[in-house]
């Protein structure tokens, strides 16, 4: 064990977070990973990794974080993936390292707390209350119109996110929530309920730099498919041109979320629609974006934000920071199985390699492995990533995507 090296760790470094350790190490500090978590639901556990780390320290409590640190010379604290977020202002304030306000972490965390601090702090967003199965038991009545949005208040991929057109719709949804094993704490199994929002999804990545100010890093678009009473299938991600007239008015407001909730330091990406009502927010992350977005960000513009990120934490704030030219842009493509089955094969890969704008496919599934049929984002069976100066083909590579590349299914 090192602990004189100066240190900076990284909560559970899930997806975009495991490339942590490698710039880490780059840096000359030792990569410490503080994980969580014995399991993580469901694909998150095949997106957790903590190779490219010098050490790996487990602890599933606040105090415990405190004590494994004691003698170190931690120089940063930096939140890996959502969960990360329960102790890593915390632990940062406790060790006197920049972080975000100890007072609002519930705001950046708890998707009903934010709702509840953006409302209080004038941030338009669709109000939002908690509901429990016991409640509508007692025959409670929240004077719902439908159809709604039942959510876990914390969680990630969309993982039992429902439109509900039905007090029967309702009660399933609660039921799925309130039961779900795999819940990485009781938040978890709570439910929050709100209006359902018509528009297009979008998502912007900012460097939060303090007294320096914010700087969008990346404009980019989801296309999601509803599969059943699923609303929220992620089919494509798209990049945007971060300096577009709709970039910049939708940055003002995502600015105003930020400022809300005190999410003042470190990179963090919020997801949000776009109405004729105006701009209304989905949910803030306060981590790095997933789905490899930091690396197609750099690959696009030369950007590395996993070096800016440490900065910001380390206190090495840049002097300025312009917005990225995206010389390219990127596409995701959210592999979907609309059928329940044991992996024989996958049909198609010759075929998409042979893209231009191919970049690389990012498999979740192994043959032999049985596989649910898709329901969100934690339930893909894999990424592929394209790279194109031209949107429009990658908007038509994306599509023969989706049409030749298929598992076999026994």
């Amino acid at each position: 064990m090192s602990t004189q090296r100066q240190t900076v760790v990284v909560i559970d470094p899930i997806s975009s977070g495991r490339r942590y350790g490698q710039d880490i190490r780059q840096k000359g500090y030792h990569a410490l990973a503080m994980v969580t978590r014995k399991q993580f639901p469901g694909r998150l556990q095949k997106l957790h990794g903590v190779d490219a780390f010098d050490e790996v320290v487990y602890v599933e409590s606040l105090e415990q974080a405190k004590i494994s640190l004691v003698g170190r010379d931690v120089h940063a604290v930096i939140p890996g993936s959502d969960s990360a977020l329960q102790i890593s202002d915390r632990l940062a304030a406790h060790l006197g390292l920049a972080g975000n306000p100890v007072q609002t972490y519930m705001a950046r965390m708890n998707k009903l707390e934010m709702k509840r601090r953006l409302q209080h702090e004038g941030v338009s967003v669709v109000p939002a209350f908690r509901l429990t199965m016991d409640q509508l038991a007692k025959e409670y009545d929240p004077e719902l119109t439908f159809p709604v949005v039942v959510k876990p208040t914390q969680g990630t991929g969309a993982s039992n996110v429902k439109v509900c057109q039905s007090k029967s719709d309702l009660y399933k949804a609660l039921a799925a929530i309130e039961s779900n094993a795999e819940a990485g704490g009781a938040e978890e199994n709570h439910a929050l309920v709100e209006a359902y929002v018509e528009g297009p999804e979008y998502f912007i990545v900012t460097a939060n730099l303090g007294a320096m100010g914010r700087q969008i890093l990346c404009f980019a678009e989801y296309e999601k498919i509803p599969v059943g009473d699923n609303p929220s299938v992620y089919r494509n991600i798209r990049s945007l041109s971060p300096i577009s007239d709709l970039a910049r008015q939708a940055f003002a407001y995502v600015s105003q979320v930020n400022l809300a909730i005190e999410a003042n330091i470190g990179i963090n990406d919020i997801e949000f629609k776009i109405t004729p009502a105006g701009h209304f927010i989905i949910e803030q992350n306060g981590r790095l974006p997933g789905a490899n977005v930091p690396s197609l960000i750099e690959l696009c513009t030369g950007l590395n934000c996993y070096d800016l990120n440490i900065n910001i934490y380390l206190g090495h704030l840049p002097i300025t920071l312009a917005v990225p030219h995206y010389g390219k842009h990127f596409c995701i493509c959210c592999l979907i199985s609309e059928q329940r089955g044991t992996l024989t094969g996958i049909e198609g890969i010759k075929l998409v390699e042979e893209l231009d704008s191919f970049h690389e496919f990012g498999f979740l599934v192994d043959e032999g492995d049985v596989i649910e049929a898709t329901r969100d984002f934690l339930s893909t069976w894999g990424f592929v990533y394209l790279i194109h100066e031209d949107p429009e083909v990658l908007r038509r590579h994306a599509e023969t995507v989706h049409e030749r590349l298929k598992l076999v299914l026994a």
